[in-house]
């Protein structure tokens, strides 16, 4: 496992200084000390490897979130100290995977933010599960969305782009739900 994570580390590092397109097997292998046979002993192409970054990568203090406020907070903090890396995996065809690794984010906090509210255990988990992906829908895509398409991004104009959800509407959908 140590080689992926190696190879895994190079292509983020590779990529806060280039463009993914821009980026041969070679080279991170050149970089990594191993072979191109080595290369594709454990990936099929970059993207496969890019795959293993973000299946390693972490948002610090995520967990630690109480609210949807918060979140964006250090969603921001990563973005800010991963920018370069970000934005290139978000101009190259890469960018599912970054929108996936920020679903993910979004679905297992609001999981955490749906449990919490629901202290009487009264509200399914089929129906916390659709609560969760809706939220975790509109939350990562309006924040890929904003990344990919804003020149000058602010935290202001992040938080803008969910001024139509908040805390409060988590609660009311669970109280909806609660009472059908």
């Amino acid at each position: 496992m140590k080689t992926e994570h190696a190879l895994a580390r190079i292509l983020k590092e590779m990529m806060s200084s280039q463009p993914l397109d821009d980026i041969s097997v070679l080279e991170i292998s050149k970089k990594c000390g191993v072979s191109r046979k080595t290369f594709y002993y454990h990936y099929h192409d970059i993207y496969d490897l890019l795959t293993q970054v973000f299946l390693d990568e972490k948002i610090p203090n995520a967990n630690a979130c109480e609210n949807y406020d918060q979140l964006i907070d250090v969603i921001w903090k990563y973005y800010k100290n991963n920018e370069a890396f970000v934005n290139a995996t978000l101009a190259s065809a890469g960018k599912d995977l970054f929108s996936e690794f920020i679903y993910n984010i979004f679905y297992t906090s609001t999981m955490r933010f749906v449990n919490k509210y629901d202290t009487a255990k009264e509200i399914s988990i089929t129906s916390k599960k659709s609560i969760a992906r809706f939220y975790a829908s509109g939350y990562s895509n309006s924040l890929v969305y904003y990344l990919s398409n804003y020149k000058n991004k602010t935290l202001a104009g992040l938080k803008e782009c969910f001024s139509f959800v908040s805390n409060t509407n988590l609660l009311k959908s669970l109280q909806k739900v609660n009472k059908e």
